[in-house]
């Protein structure tokens, strides 16, 4: 089976596909498996990029955050000062 499976995945998206039906049928997480499929498929440069934006994303996703309150406290502030001038 396995060399069946090696001649038809080529690219990764389809080992990561095989690798999920793969851990269905054995009880395990599907998507586990799928993403660690994928993530071995794709070459040295890709994982790179994949990292450096996964670390980018936790690094701007708390500043992000704080933008977003501040630009809902601003808007209730506004709405409070419209409401009050009627």
């Amino acid at each position: 089976m396995d060399t069946l499976v090696d001649g038809v995945a080529r690219s990764p998206g389809m080992k990561a596909g095989l690798a999920g039906i793969r851990a269905v049928l054995t009880g395990k997480n599907p998507a586990w498996a799928a993403i660690k499929a994928l993530v071995t498929g794709l070459s040295g440069k890709t994982k790179i990029a994949l990292a450096l934006l996964l670390i980018l994303g936790l690094l701007l996703g708390p500043v992000l955050l704080v933008v977003l309150l501040l630009a809902l406290v601003v808007a209730a502030v506004v709405a409070a000062v419209r409401s009050g001038a009627e």
